[in-house]
């Protein structure tokens, strides 16, 4: 990465502006990878929940939005889910998303949360081996999520 191509984390509003161009980006991805989950039906959580919990965060490069992910309660004492992380494909191969982790990690904490689900399909080697080298394990499908 270019040194004028500075890195910036920060939270943002996830129903406004480029961040939920982002998220549009996404759900066009994730739809076009895994088209069955249309019958799964809507997440217990909006996007307003996460603007309002301020638990969304974009990546910026050079001021223009990269990549994003947001943090959303379950069900469970002590447990968030990540949730809409997403780093646009001409982006990737730069650590974005490590970096989004690292900064979603400590908001985590800063909240008192001590455990982190995600949910992430077999269409998405890359991700995978993303979160497997942050320290996240395989397990079950969890919360109101499909097995894969």
């Amino acid at each position: 990465m270019a040194a004028e191509e500075a890195v910036s984390i920060a939270a943002e509003d996830p129903t406004a502006g480029e961040a939920a161009g982002l998220i549009a980006d996404l759900v066009g991805y994730l739809t076009a990878l895994y088209p069955e989950d249309d019958e799964e039906g809507p997440p217990p959580w909006t996007v307003e929940d996460l603007a309002r919990e301020r638990t969304f965060l974009v990546a910026r490069i050079g001021g223009e939005a990269a990549g994003c992910g947001g943090l959303t309660i379950l069900p469970w004492p002590d447990a968030m889910e990540i949730v809409r992380m997403y780093v646009q494909p001409h982006r990737r191969g730069r650590r974005l998303a490590e970096r989004l982790l690292i900064d979603l990690e400590a908001l985590a904490r800063e909240r008192g949360v001590g455990v982190l689900m995600l949910r992430c399909g077999p269409r998405q080697p890359q991700a995978l081996r993303v979160y497997e080298r942050s320290g996240y394990v395989r397990r079950a499908a969890f919360a109101h999520h499909r097995e894969h």
